[in-house]
């Protein structure tokens, strides 16, 4: 089942554990793995680095997520930049706002 699946070069290697663990190798270097999740038919993957890639409908699914996280940084898509880290900042002085505050109130978002 798992074990014929594999990514293009390096090839990613399934090895069955146990009768519901599989384990990834990834040219030699432990890529995750797939097992039974909490709900029976689910099945979860966690990637090489501890990274929980969720409950999967199939096994051939949470395989597909360990491989994704597995395949080296050069060959996985470029993410879009995402709009509100361009958001800038103020460009109205605020030096003098704190001078003009009334005493007593809290300072920050309200």
């Amino acid at each position: 089942m798992l074990s014929s699946l594999s990514a293009s070069t390096p090839t990613l290697v399934w090895r069955q554990a146990d009768d519901d663990f599989y384990v990834a190798t990834l040219d030699g270097q432990y890529a995750g793995f797939v097992t039974t999740g909490l709900q029976p038919t689910t099945f979860a993957a966690e990637s090489g680095r501890g990274a929980d890639l969720g409950a999967h409908a199939s096994p051939a699914a949470a395989a597909a997520a360990v491989a994704a996280a597995a395949r080296p940084a050069a060959s996985r898509p470029v993410p879009r930049p995402d709009a509100a880290r361009g958001r800038r900042r103020s460009s109205r002085n605020t030096a003098g706002a704190a001078a003009t505050r009334p005493a007593g109130r809290a300072v920050g978002p309200r």
